[in-house]
């Protein structure tokens, strides 16, 4: 087996079955066109790792979850609080799931409404404020549940033409790499924020072809380690939002720091055996990172993420205060 075959492999047991991609994409279209009928929305869009193509199929009974938000007018909810945009959300949803069988409970959660369908599937719709149409939104923090400004649509935006400009003999493979990193992260570092995952993988491989799956990774593991010495990375959105400092308020950066070290090192090897034509011996050493038995995984034993991707506003000397979009 090749490398390239290894990983297209890998990400096959990742990827979205055609039937699960109908199931979502028909459940969200239904949701979003009755709640229209009803709310007065500027806006509703699909947010997250589905529509931007990050999203890999979720461990046993772990449910597929998928975020859309409503944007409502800033001239006429700017003024609400989060509670008020979740009541009257939530009453509109309670209405629907009357009519739709496949509906099985709605959840309050911490700045979102969840619909849970059969089948281990989840819809979480999200409220936020258009400031300015699809450029600047208020969204609410998921841990603090207070208001930030950002704009989901620039970021699966810029990953799109990021895939596009890493394309390599027709052949675009930023976005399965972060797939890849994804499940990685889900098997050994879940503290991370998946959203911070995607933009760090993006700032590392952006600016040049990504000609093979290994090359890619391996430039990921060789360059993250000077990424995260410190806070230092900002959402594209706001540059003062802060993605990658909830890792200092966790207590979690030193952990990473040595868990992507060991990854290095592993790649290194991996990448030597390529060059010396031990594809056998290379896929071996990429099984350590990506399919490690628990015994092997000694750092993975860490704290489970408490919340979301973490964006904070750039520490002042008395004042930090955690702000998370997605």
């Amino acid at each position: 087996m090749s490398l390239e075959e290894y990983f297209i492999e890998l990400l096959s047991t990742l990827n979205l079955t055609d039937k699960e991609r109908e199931q979502i994409s028909e459940k969200h279209l239904s949701l979003r066109e009755k709640i229209r009928e009803n709310l007065p929305v500027e806006d509703d869009f699909l947010t997250g790792s589905y529509p931007r193509n990050t999203m890999i199929r979720p461990n046993g009974d772990d449910k597929f979850d998928v975020d859309f938000f409503l944007a409502f007018s800033n001239e006429d909810f700017g003024e609400y609080e989060l509670p008020n945009l979740l009541e009257m959300v939530k009453v509109e949803l309670e209405e629907i799931k009357g009519e739709d069988p496949d509906i099985t409970n709605i959840t309050d959660q911490n700045r979102s409404i969840g619909v849970e369908y059969k089948n281990g599937f989840q819809i979480d719709v999200v409220p936020a404020i258009e400031i300015v149409k699809d450029e600047l939104y208020k969204i609410y923090d998921k841990r603090t549940r207070q208001p930030v400004k950002s704009n989901p649509k620039l970021h699966g935006r810029n990953l799109s033409e990021a895939n596009e400009n890493t394309e390599s003999g027709s052949m675009k493979r930023l976005v399965p790499i972060i797939k890849l990193l994804k499940s990685w992260k889900r098997d050994k570092c879940d503290y991370v924020k998946s959203f911070h995952l995607e933009l760090l993988a993006v700032a590392i491989l952006k600016d040049e072809p990504i000609e093979t799956y290994s090359s890619g990774i391996k430039k990921f593991f060789n360059t993250a380690g000077e990424n995260l010495q410190e806070a230092s990375l900002t959402d594209p959105a706001n540059d003062e939002n802060i993605i990658d400092a909830y890792l200092d308020e966790d207590g979690t950066r030193e952990m990473l720091l040595e868990l992507v070290d060991q990854e290095r090192q592993i790649a290194e090897n991996a990448s030597q055996f390529e060059d010396d034509g031990e594809s056998e011996n290379a896929v071996k050493e990429w099984k350590k990172i990506f399919e490690s038995d628990d015994e092997d995984t000694s750092l993975s034993t860490t704290p489970k993420s408490s919340g979301p991707t973490i964006i904070t506003t750039p520490p002042k000397q008395h004042c930090n205060v955690p702000i998370g979009i997605e």
